[in-house]
């Protein structure tokens, strides 16, 4: 486009420019929290009122209290984003001339949108698409992604970082990158607890790029030390959570670290990110929390690995999970009788090993408790087949007999004692290949946990549980594959970002020392990801070329390390002759850092135990603190194992002893010393005792001096998947397509086609709910003939008592979802679930799973929404945007959610459906209370009240949708064709009967 087409004009680029853009953006701020805080102080009102008006017992008061506190800690989190943003409202602008729109503008970017109309942000998100040329892009022509909406050309004229503090610019720069080595210098220069707010303002290109990252797809990053890999998992799933918010909720998440101190260092910069509620535990947690009803927390501890257990080594490998798979599959066979099975009475045969063996082929990685489940079902069906066939005649006592015998036939060869014993007997096999191999009844390590884990998803599970959506592995490389192959199977409906650098792995018994094993693994689909950060923005040269010599000694392959040009003094070795001058000096040195202006200082050692006994020693003379695995990262000189120092860093740090005693000159020595190294940002010491370490005193060995690092050599996916991108003339011609397809799929879900007819009758339409032979229709007959509706009639009690099946049980078995709807079945029937509109959902309850044939009520239209089903151990979670349904897999009984999470509706518990097949009548039990106004609609705009009484809402003649209306602010709507009885008197119901059809069949629509 010609630049004369342009409209608009950049901002001014002065520093009294910006000034004024500043003050305004504060001003904006500071109105914003003016607001927040008056909402704060209504709603704790609110809740002191809610305290004492309503009793603790009364439900309606309950609901509402949680409705109100959850807004107030929505308005709590919004303040403290308030207040973030008024201190610092933007790092960044971008001028661009957008070639699409015509038009030329200044964008400021900051942490979050700064608006006083939502539509024309005066700042806008960092996690927005057009922010992306920001961190992507240089000066010139480039584009930017919108999902669903496609590529947009832009002409980036300027990029432009600001240095403010407190409401102040104190600097800014004009740059054809985001951050420059001169600038990240000068961040850098700052202390550890500053640089941590500057981090959103230097994110790079191929950290960007990392974390912009479908999250339907896996991740895994190797990073150097130093590359920010923790911080841009913690930015990732910010990004997530504001671009796929329908998908992904915060306590989808789960954040796994190595230990307790990198999770509390980690986590604590998600609020500063605007992620609240996102779930942190160590790997040994995770699997005790998969673990369940087995896990006994009185009577069992999580045992520690020790360095130099050799069984570890052997539990976390690739063969041992081979083993614990043959003996799973041992299992399965031994406790699945795979005979066929005769009916004794008449020496027919109902089942055979074959069956046997495809119903347990058709359940694919289902457990063995699904399968048993499953079998049973099967077999159950069997027997009444053969029971009430033509082939022979079996009498009543016979058959009771038959389904006393043959009920639960497979369960009663299914195992019901803990995983534990399973594992022990698992344990004794292996012990008698390999003696090495250790476990403590009741004191199981990480391996022992990821085993179990396995064996219990594996054989005993019962329900299908979806524990998270995302999961976010932080120093990846210090657990053994096998731990990665038991979360795979566990945890097989999520997805995982995996970040970690196997030069850092000390756990180098069990660790991993490469990725191939975990790509081929974890990385199986296209568009899966293998990324490299090789960038260190933590060190000086001088430290990191300090830190690389030393891995240089090691005889395994090291990934790239490019520090950023940040020089400071030469690493200093010094010598001392005994613990006492080595105390007094590595004090004296500590004492000098924090003179020197350095907040964080750590003294590194070696293990636990050393860092116990130095700690000791120095306490007593000035004050020390120690790094425990508890402990909250502050400022001040802390004594700290290397095992509590991963993935943290500090302003100065000193090696403690770092003898050729304390490091052998071996590879996992190697790596240790080099996680210590890389800990300092500024300032790095060593001391030792006697004899320097090999690792830093030899020289380096000439086949060594000069690697190169070429990514080919680490099986780096040669070829990064991307979709491809798409003009807007291709994406109309998708949406052409895609609204040709939505035609097609009117009859499932939407209205008919209206046909234009010779004569234009008031007669009733034919039931469309049931697939029945067509007949001509007698035109004359249906003009002669005066339909009369019985909306409003009250029918005869006698027959307002449900007939038919007494309470069916329709609690959850499996659930199978698809892009339109959710299937869940039940042990009665299926249960379908589809979503219809943001507000709206479709509801149906059939003997089997089939098409839906009926259109939708009248008023009720298909727009497009975007939906997501979550499975946890008690329910089933269909989530939209304005709407929420659950489904409770004990009772099968539903319950529908508004958008502040507030449940307006649901099924009773004890009885939510019947049937009787025979006469095709349905009854659902709604738990409505006497307090809740119910109205349905009828012809010309009339309404009747519903409260205690039976009347029909609807009949089958009529071309007309029933609706119930209620005073908590939703709809219930029937299709047209089916006949809807409501009764709310409590002797029968309450419950909706629909009459004449083959299943349950309406919409929950919310208006509030």
């Amino acid at each position: 486009m010609n630049q004369q087409m342009l409209t608009g004009t950049f901002y001014g680029t002065t520093r009294e420019d910006e000034e004024k853009k500043l003050n305004i953006a504060k001003e904006m701020v500071e109105e914003r929290l003016g607001k927040i805080r008056q909402s704060a102080s209504d709603l704790q009102e609110e809740l002191k009122s809610l305290r004492e008006v309503y009793d603790v017992e009364d439900k309606e008061g309950l609901a509402q209290w949680f409705n109100t506190d959850a807004r107030f800690n929505e308005v709590r989190n919004d303040l403290k984003r308030a207040e973030r943003a008024g201190k610092k409202p933007f790092f960044g602008r971008i001028d661009i001339d957008d070639l699409e729109h015509g038009k030329r503008e200044s964008l400021y970017i900051g942490k979050s949108v700064i608006a006083s109309n939502p539509a024309e942000p005066y700042v806008i998100d960092w996690r927005a698409p057009i922010s992306s040329v920001y961190y992507d892009h240089s000066l010139g022509r480039c584009n930017y992604e919108v999902p669903k909406e496609g590529i947009y050309d832009v002409d980036l004229k300027r990029k432009r970082t600001y240095e403010i503090e407190d409401g102040e610019i104190k600097d800014f720069y004009d740059s054809d990158v985001v951050a420059n080595d001169e600038l990240l210098t000068k961040y850098l220069s700052k202390s550890k607890r500053n640089v941590l707010s500057e981090i959103i303002a230097t994110i790079q290109q191929e950290q960007n790029e990392i974390i912009r990252k479908n999250p339907r797809h896996n991740v895994l990053v190797q990073g150097s030390a130093g590359s920010g890999k923790t911080t841009v998992a913690m930015h990732r799933i910010s990004y997530i959570l504001y671009n796929y918010d329908t998908e992904f909720k915060p306590d989808g998440f789960y954040i796994v670290g190595s230990n307790k101190v990198l999770l509390n260092y980690i986590t604590g910069v998600l609020p500063d990110l605007d992620v609240y509620g996102v779930r942190q535990m160590t790997m040994e947690e995770l699997f005790v929390r998969l673990l369940y009803e087995d896990w006994d927390k009185n009577t069992m501890e999580i045992k520690t690995l020790s360095k130099g257990d050799k069984g570890a080594g052997i539990k976390g490998s690739e063969a041992w999970f081979k083993s614990l798979l043959r003996f799973c599959n041992a299992l399965e066979k031994r406790m699945i009788p795979r005979e066929d099975i005769i009916l004794e009475e008449s020496g027919r045969q109902i089942m055979s090993k074959s069956d046997i063996e495809a119903a347990i082929k058709s359940c694919g990685s289902k457990s063995l408790a699904d399968k048993v489940e499953k079998l049973d079902d099967i077999l159950l069906s069997k027997l009444e087949t053969e029971m009430y066939g033509r082939y022979h005649t079996y009498g009543p006592e016979v058959q009771k007999k038959l389904i006393r015998k043959y009920k639960k036939w497979f369960t009663k060869f299914f195992y019901k004692g803990s995983v534990f014993e399973l594992y022990e007997e698992f344990i004794a096999n292996e012990r008698m290949v390999n003696p090495l191999i250790t476990y403590e009844t009741n004191h199981p390590d990480l391996y022992d946990l990821a085993s179990l884990a396995y064996i219990y998803k594996r054989i005993k599970e019962t329900e299908v549980i979806q524990e998270a959506s995302h999961v976010v592995i932080d120093e990846a490389q210090d657990f053994g594959i096998a731990v990665y192959h038991a979360l795979k199977y566990c945890m097989s409906k999520c997805t995982f970002t995996i970040m970690g650098d196997v030069s850092q792995n000390i756990r180098f018994e069990s660790g991993l020392a490469d990725w191939e094993g975990l790509k081929k693994l974890m990385l199986p689909n296209k568009f899966d990801y293998f990324g490299l950060l090789r960038k260190s923005y933590r060190n000086t040269v001088e430290i990191s070329e300090f830190a690389t010599d030393i891995l240089r000694h090691g005889t395994f392959p090291i990934y790239p390390v490019e520090p950023i040009i940040r020089h400071g003094d030469r690493v200093e070795c010094e010598k001392c002759s005994s613990v006492d001058e080595l105390n007094k000096k590595v004090l004296e040195r500590a004492k000098k850092m924090k003179a020197d202006g350095n907040e964080t200082i750590a003294v590194i050692c070696k293990d636990i135990e050393e860092a116990d006994r130095v700690y000791k020693a120095f306490s007593k003379k000035e004050e020390i603190k120690l790094f425990t695995d508890d402990a909250e990262f502050a400022s001040g000189i802390y004594v700290i194992p290397i095992e509590y120092s991963k993935g943290l860093e500090f302003d100065g740090v000193i090696i403690y002893d770092a003898s050729k005693e304390a490091y052998p000159k071996e590879d996992g020595y190697a790596k240790l010393l080099y996680v210590a190294a890389t800990r300092a940002l500024h300032d790095l010491g060593v001391f030792y005792l006697n004899e320097l370490t090999g690792l830093i005193a030899d020289p380096i060995p000439e086949d060594r001096k000069n690697i190169t690092f070429v990514e080919d050599d680490f099986h780096v996916k040669p070829v990064v998947f991307k979709k491809e991108f798409k003009s807007h003339a291709q994406i109309a011609k998708e949406q052409a397509l895609e609204g040709d397809k939505e035609r097609k799929l009117r009859d499932a879900y939407g209205p008919k086609k209206i046909g234009a007819t010779a004569i234009k009758t008031s007669a009733a339409s034919p039931i469309i709910g049931v697939k029945k032979p067509i007949s001509k229709p007698d035109i004359k007959k249906e003009i002669s003939e005066k339909v009369e509706s019985e909306f409003g009639t009250m029918p005869e009690s006698t027959s307002l008592k449900p007939i038919g099946h007494g309470k069916i049980d329709t609690s959850v078995k499996w659930i199978n979802a698809d892009k339109r709807k959710v299937d869940i079945t039940t042990t009665y029937g299926v249960l379908t679930i589809a979503p219809i509109s943001d507000e709206t959902v479709r509801v149906m309850f059939s003997k089997q799973a089939g098409d839906i044939y009926s259109p939708l009520p009248e008023g009720v239209q298909i727009k497009p929404t975007k939906w997501n089903c979550v499975e946890n151990r008690e329910e089933v979670t269909i989530r939209m945007a304005k709407l929420t349904v659950r489904v409770n897999k004990k009772t099968g009984a539903l319950s529908f959610d508004n958008i502040n999470g507030v449940t307006f509706l649901s099924e009773k518990t004890d009885t939510t459906r019947q049937c009787h097949t025979g006469a095709d009548i349905w009854w659902e039990y709604f738990d409505w209370s006497k307090k809740e106004s119910l109205k349905a609609a009828g012809p010309g705009g009339t309404w009747e009240d519903l409260a205690m009484t039976s009347k029909y809402v609807s009949d089958s003649a009529s071309e007309a949708s029933a609706l119930i209306m209620s005073s908590k602010g939703y709809q219930i709507l029937v299709p047209a064709g089916i006949k809807v009885l409501s009764c709310t008197i409590p002797a029968y119901g309450p419950y909706l009967s629909f009459i004449e059809t083959k299943c349950i069949d309406y919409c929950v629509r919310t208006v509030r």
